[in-house]
């Protein structure tokens, strides 16, 4: 911020040097080594940098100088200064004064102007000032100090007495503000993180961030709940490569004694820790076309509810919280042949703990897929997938899994490209080896098919005065050539073998597109009706897709419908857009599987209204129509512009939380979040809430 006024000394010493600068004054006198410069005085260094003041004062044996009346300072890549009087004590102190100044850095778009400035080194003291980073003449924020300190070797600022304005009101007085100048990582502490809750009363925490050096950080709280008790979290994260990054979360929260009186089947201690690593390179090089990654996912809880318990951080709040934990290791490589990864799957199921011994866990997997490639003929093409398992558990019988797939097509234009032929013959081995059987034996099963499908299809396009219409017609008729399915699927391990896919069927689809003159597709309509062959011919489900696109406005719907229940399963309906400076957007879900009774009724709606070109209103609404309960709504107000952003909401979530202690099933959050960016200064958010289980 200071960077001009304190360069300003330097380059004023350098410029009223001996043999440094070029003077030019309406008069120039000189006695005793005094020279007295007036009328316009500008000076001129051999580095570009540029002096100008009504008078000049100059004494050559103490390298004092003085200048009066309109002082303007400026240098090559933009620092400027103006000042209304400057004195430099010698020419190579960098120590002096300057009174009633303005000043500004190429480096950041702060500025700042005060009343008296005083420069000792790299030290200087700015009395009765103000500092921004908006426009100059009538900055949308600014803070004003009555005293201000910078350290131009540590880059620190400190305020003292000082007030926030907006615009010209007074919004809040800080005693004590400190920030760096610069925009390097330094640690210290954050703001402090409050909240509310009806069964762990008021919440505190206390962050402290760590930044030693540039490859990784921690940032470490201090948690207490005043009805319930304390904890302690830290969250490391490190950078090990350019291809790399992990990060580290640990935490420990324990229950005082009153609150596990209150509730006896509460644990005393709660903790947990969970470790996230990626990599993009590891054994090709930066130059290699080949992709690759490396992915380590793991989390291990004392309890479930240690997760909600974890830290009053933003990102933690507010989450569905899932009982059954996945923790991953997967591994991929991929070039434009070939794809290989190799996964492990470790389930842990906190609700039911008892039953983690029995769950089936993969460990490991392997996938190779063999990209599509010609064979023999241009229009010939096949590829191949591969898959392996090890899926093992503690309790109950083990197993391996094995699948080959080996799809081949074969693509015939006719008639002058009117009409596509498309033959397909899919040919799959799929086997599981059973081991280590307690109680029923099951017999290794095995299911071996060839599948047939051939297909007609034609795409046709036609203008229509400015618009263009594009319709595409298909049909496919599959025949299962050879399916063989014997021994035991147990479906704690596959699905394998537990349909009755073995039946010809026959496939129509319809796809069709409508265009403006602008090009943007405003009608976008697919079906697909597959029907089976077999005498008692089954209708499955029809697939329906249509998005309509009309002056802003569009409307998007994905049905299924069943002939079984000759009703629809499953439905999803969007509609958005806006008018003048309304903007909208409606969602609907619809499931009802069973086609008797629905699973889900829901809707969400959002409306924003903007108030000016800087400023909107927001507003968000979610309900269960079929629990006919209310799942959150938000009110905020943002404002952005050049300089300033800011978002203030009031919100209530109403989230489920079916695994926590005394049968609770949801817990509701009210929340007030403040979010306030100041350009170039960073970040303040803070977020106040109250919580409370049903």
């Amino acid at each position: 911020m200071h960077r001009a006024l304190w360069l300003l000394l330097c380059v004023c010493g350098a410029l009223v040097a001996e043999n440094r600068f070029e003077l030019i004054a309406a008069s120039v006198e000189s006695e005793n080594n005094v020279t007295i410069a007036e009328g316009d005085v500008s000076l001129r260094g051999e580095d570009g940098a540029y002096m100008r003041a009504d008078r000049l004062i100059y004494c050559q044996d103490t390298g004092e100088a003085e200048l009066f009346g309109n002082v303007y300072f400026s240098r090559v890549g933009g620092d400027l200064m103006l000042a209304d009087y400057l004195k430099l004590r010698s020419a190579d102190s960098r120590s002096g004064l300057v009174d009633h100044f303005f000043t500004i850095s190429n480096k950041s778009p702060l500025w700042l102007a005060g009343n008296e400035a005083i420069v000792e080194g790299n030290i200087s003291i700015i009395k009765q000032g103000s500092v921004s980073g908006c426009a100059p003449s009538s900055p949308d924020w600014s803070f004003r100090f009555g005293e201000a300190k910078h350290d131009q070797e540590k880059q620190w600022v400190e305020l003292r007495n000082a007030f926030f304005y907006a615009g010209r009101v007074p919004v809040f007085y800080m005693p004590f503000f400190g920030y760096y100048t610069d925009d390097k990582r330094h640690s210290g502490f954050l703001f402090p993180r409050f909240g509310s809750s009806k069964d762990d009363g008021a919440r505190f925490e206390l962050p402290f961030y760590l930044a030693p050096n540039d490859w990784w950080d921690l940032e470490f709280w201090d948690q207490l709940r005043y009805d319930r008790g304390d904890g302690l979290g830290l969250y490391f994260r490190w950078v090990d490569s350019p291809y790399s990054r992990g990060a580290i979360n640990l935490g420990r929260f324990k229950n005082n004694e009153a609150y596990l009186n209150k509730y006896s089947d509460e644990k005393e201690i709660k903790q947990g820790g969970d470790l996230i690593y990626e990599r993009s390179r590891i054994f090709t090089s930066p130059s290699s076309n080949a992709q690759e990654g490396l992915l380590i996912d793991y989390q291990d809880y004392s309890d479930i509810e240690y997760i909600d318990l974890h830290s009053l951080e933003n990102r933690k709040l507010n989450r569905e919280i899932s009982a059954l934990i996945t923790n991953k290791v997967d591994y991929f490589i991929k070039s434009d042949e070939a794809y290989l990864g190799v996964y492990s799957r470790y389930f842990k199921d906190y609700k039911n703990p008892l039953k983690n011994d029995a769950l089936a866990q993969i460990l490991p997997e392997a996938r190779g897929h063999l990209f599509t490639r010609s064979l023999f003929l241009d229009n010939l093409l096949f590829s191949a997938d591969a898959k392996a398992r090890n899926l093992t558990r503690k309790v109950g019988s083990k197993a391996q899994d094995y699948a080959i797939g080996v799809p081949i097509s074969y693509h015939l234009p006719l008639f002058n490209d009117y009409l596509l032929f498309d033959a397909k013959l899919d040919t799959s081995l799929y086997q599981i080896r059973y081991q280590d059987q307690i109680g029923t034996k099951l017999k290794n099963g095995t299911e071996n098919s060839q599948t047939l499908t051939l297909g007609l299809s034609t795409l046709l396009a036609k203008p229509y005065g400015d618009n263009f219409h594009a319709i595409g017609v298909s049909a496919s008729f599959s025949d299962p050539l050879y399916r063989d399915v014997k021994g035991d699927f147990d479906w704690d391990f596959t699905d394998m073998g537990s349909d009755q896919s073995g039946v010809q069927t026959a496939s129509f689809a319809l796809t069709q597109f409508l265009y403006d003159k602008k090009g943007s597709a405003f009608l976008t309509h697919r079906a697909k009706q597959t029907v089976s062959l077999e005498d008692n011919a089954t209708w499955y489900d029809l697939q329906n897709e249509l998005s309509l696109n009309f002056f802003g406005h569009t409307l998007k719907n994905k049905l299924l419908y069943s002939h079984d229940f000759n009703a629809i399963v499953s439905s999803s309906t969007d509609f958005s857009g806006a008018f003048g400076d309304f903007d909208y957007a409606l969602t609907h879900l619809y499931e009802n599987t069973s086609g008797k009774k629905v699973d889900k009724r829901y809707l969400q709606a959002s409306i924003g209204y903007k108030l000016s070109a800087n400023d909107k209103i927001l507003g968000r609404y979610e309900r269960d129509l079929l629990e006919k309960q209310d799942r959150g709504w938000i009110a905020a107000l943002n404002h952005k512009s050049g300089c300033w952003q800011s978002e203030l909401s009031f919100e209530r979530t109403i989230t489920p939380y079916n695994i926590g202690s005394r049968g609770s099933s949801s817990r509701i959050n009210d929340i007030i979040y403040f979010r306030l960016i100041l350009v170039p200064f960073g970040e303040v958010s803070q977020q106040l809430y109250a919580n409370e289980r049903t």
